[in-house]
């Protein structure tokens, strides 16, 4: 291991990075293949300007346009590269070391880099792949005995194949040759595998197969075109068809609250007579006098009976509108077509309905404690919960305790019948039981009271109005009368 370390710092110097300048000398002296001195007629402690008169004595006779041989171009060429590589101090010394040290051989990597410099694309693709193709099936074999390697030490120990004693067994020719088959079926490492062959087939299937492939594409995108158009479709039929829905159960809406009888009471506030005479039809026309009729606002009647979708709707517009909002019993009455009159009545029954439904409510809300009062009722005297039963110190004892204890806590029941003295838990529950039934008694009272003297206001007051209408047409229908009789006996 020292050895090894020695060697690698000895080997340190002799790593070296390569220059541009050097590889430029390098390929000017494999061109030229002669002395540069020699060439130029100097010696090689030549002066610069020595070596710029030598230049300027052999152009005027390698010049081109001077010389008409045939490799002319390429001695001027040369005579400029060694001209540049002499006059050039760095490129010089360089050049020098090269006359004693020689250009590098084939032991070094320069000489391999410099000859790639000097390959085409082609050539270099060439030696690419080659050497690509070559590491290729090399690797697959080292993959393929690394394979069979594992695989064979598996097979021995699941097969005991070293097992000495079972080697006398019937059985173990038969392991041994099941083994070997299994080692067989890895696949073996084959020159149409390596890059070139693949690349190959790559073109075969592409010229055979791609237009078929591409033709698959093209089905493919086609038929997921006519999918999403087809979704598309579904979704829209969809919702046409919620949109007929939603028309239909509005149109039978309308049905049912259309439950109305309209009638048209003509106007007599203009002073026509709509009266025939039946004596002396010549004359009548002449006595008669009318004026053309204005449009008389229609006066809906309503009637029928109530369905639960109405009671529902009541509720809802009773809640949509509270009390204290102006003309409230108006409003509800007109959005549902009836009378303030029948609203009103009406709206007694929702509250008696919203009254029930609030209490079963409650009391699905509290099961255990109606399960445990149920179970203990026997027992119990039903009139532990009244007021008689129960003192003010318990009362406020037990008032407290709820406040403490309120709904959700973890044995509510018993906690509060801890801190109530002389009672016990049942006792609690039926207390609270009675006073929770005392409070919504009370309060069921009160608003059916406010709904009947609301009721009773709005009816007074439709009669008042009915009632001074009918005496407004009354006197209106006398003075008709009286303008007639004037007429006839004048």
């Amino acid at each position: 291991m020292r050895l090894l370390w020695l060697l690698f710092v000895l080997a340190i110097p002799a790593a070296r990075c390569w220059e541009s300048d050097e590889m430029d000398v390098f390929d000017v002296v494999e061109e030229v293949n002669q002395n540069f001195y020699e060439l130029m007629e100097i010696s090689q402690d030549a002066e610069l300007p020595e070596i710029k008169k030598a230049y300027r004595r052999l152009s005027k006779v390698l010049h081109p346009d001077k010389n008409d041989a045939d490799d002319a171009e390429v001695k001027f060429r040369q005579l400029v590269s060694v001209y540049e590589t002499l006059r050039d101090d760095g490129k010089r010394k360089i050049y020098d070391r090269v006359l004693v040290e020689g250009l590098p051989d084939w032991r070094s990597p320069i000489f391999y880099y410099r000859r790639a410099r000097k390959m085409s694309m082609l050539e270099i693709s060439i030696i690419l792949t080659a050497v690509i193709s070559v590491t290729q099936y090399l690797m697959a074999w080292g993959s393929y005995i690394d394979k069979r390697h594992t695989l064979e030490e598996f097979l021995v120990k699941k097969y005991k194949i070293n097992d000495r004693k079972r080697k006398k067994n019937e059985d173990f020719e038969n392991n041994l040759e099941q083994m070997e088959n299994e080692l067989n079926l890895i696949p073996r490492p084959s020159w149409w595998n390596i890059l070139p062959i693949q690349l190959g087939k790559l073109l075969i299937f592409l010229v055979t197969g791609g237009p078929s492939m591409v033709r698959s594409i093209l089905e493919s995108i086609k038929l997921e075109k006519e999918r999403r158009q087809q979704e598309k479709e579904e979704e829209e039929e969809e919702e046409r068809r919620i949109k007929e829905e939603e028309e239909k159960r509005k149109e039978k809406r309308a049905q049912r609250t259309a439950r109305k009888r309209v009638f048209n009471i003509p106007d007599r506030s203009n002073g026509g007579c709509v009266l025939e005479s039946g004596d002396d039809p010549e004359d009548s026309p002449k006595l008669l006098h009318s004026r053309p009729p204005k449009s008389a606002p229609a006066t809906v009647v309503t009637g029928g009976p109530w369905t639960e979708e109405d009671f529902t709707e009541l509720a809802r517009l009773m809640a949509k509108h509270p009390g204290g909002t102006p003309k409230r019993w108006h409003v509800i009455a007109e959005y549902m077509n009836r009378t303030v009159y029948e609203v009103t009545k009406m709206s007694s029954k929702v509250m008696e309905r919203l009254a029930i439904r609030r209490s079963e409510q409650e009391e699905n809300l509290v099961p255990e404690v109606k399960e445990k009062v149920k179970t203990k009722a026997e027992k119990l005297d039903m009139s532990a919960g009244s007021d008689e039963a129960w003192t003010t110190v318990q009362q406020k004892a037990l008032e407290k305790a709820l406040k403490q204890n309120p709904k959700g806590t973890d044995q509510r029941w018993e906690k509060i019948a801890r801190l109530v003295p002389d009672k016990a838990k049942e006792d609690c529950m039926l207390r609270f039981k009675f006073l929770a039934d005392k409070i919504k008694k009370k309060k069921l009272g009160e608003e059916e009271a406010g709904n009947e003297d609301e009721s009773n206001r709005v009816e007074e007051s439709e009669k008042h109005s009915v009632g001074a209408e009918s005496k407004k047409e009354d006197k209106q229908t006398v003075k008709t009368e009286e303008s007639l009789n004037n007429q006839i006996h004048g």
